[in-house]
């Protein structure tokens, strides 16, 4: 059986017929916000006598047709050189732009994070949050040290209490725990903890939770969180029926990639 031939080879064999220097670039086709530029290293797919630079910064909000990128190098190099860049900075600026959507539309005040990124294949995950840093969107639910219990170590360690006490004893910053009622906020606030996130998708649930907590006079001891399936128009009701953050799960992990293209400009030298 004969092998596949790489890539290389075939363009190799395909270009074989065209000596010299090209010059390329990488273009936007369509506006966005770029990221993920740090991952942008095409140097070992052109070879010897290639060249590459950045025509942009990251977090720069580009315009269709912008060049982002320009490549100099051999004709055979240049024609694999596009796997080496489109990815990576497809991706990552197609979060950028979306989480950049959610960031302008949230109200003043409420903080917004994309905690679902451990969902992603591990490759991916530096660049999503590449994406989010220019975009002020959070990785997580809140800046700095916390311990976050979820759902399934609730149910593990017994109940929201006894994890909330498990929480605390890691003493790694305030507690955050996920809640479905009332009454378990009301429970988890008395018993220690310092971040309820009301995760049931339910703005009621959200709103009934505030208004329990600030009639017993709770309220200022906790942040209040929502999350489950968070949307863009969810931004202004979640902040009016009491959140101090939310977090959106795939409104931005499906994020189409920033629509990119290399094209060859021209010949530099023979």
């Amino acid at each position: 059986m004969n092998a596949v031939p790489a890539a290389a080879d075939i363009a190799g064999a395909l270009l074989a017929g065209a000596p010299g220097r090209y010059r390329a670039v990488v273009e936007a086709c369509e506006p966005g916000t770029i990221a993920g530029t740090g991952f942008v290293d095409p140097a070992t797919s052109l070879g010897e006598g290639g060249s590459w630079r950045l025509l942009v910064a990251e977090g720069e909000a580009v315009e269709a047709g912008q060049p982002l990128v320009e490549l100099i190098g051999l004709a055979p190099r240049l024609g694999i050189a596009e796997d080496h860049v489109l990815g990576a900075l497809g991706f990552a600026s197609g979060i950028a732009t979306r989480a950049r959507v959610f960031r302008q539309a949230g109200p003043a005040g409420l903080s917004i994070a994309c905690g679902g990124w451990k969902k992603l294949p591990l490759a991916l995950k530096p660049l999503l949050r590449a994406g989010l840093a220019v975009s002020g969107i959070l990785p997580r639910l809140v800046d700095g040290d916390f311990v976050y219990v979820a759902k399934n170590a609730v149910m593990m360690l017994g109940g929201v209490d006894q994890a909330i006490a498990a929480g605390i004893a890691v003493g790694h910053g305030p507690v955050a725990v996920q809640v479905k009622s009332v009454a378990e906020a009301v429970s988890a606030v008395t018993t220690g903890a310092g971040i309820i996130m009301v995760d049931t998708a339910d703005l009621n649930d959200l709103a009934d939770v505030h208004a329990e907590l600030t009639r017993l006079d709770l309220r200022s001891r906790v942040r209040l969180a929502f999350g489950g399936g968070v949307r863009l128009q969810d931004l202004v009701p979640a902040a009016a029926a009491g959140a101090d953050a939310v977090d959106v799960g795939r409104a931005i992990l499906d994020a189409p990639l920033l629509d990119l293209r290399m094209r060859v400009c021209s010949k530099v030298d023979d």
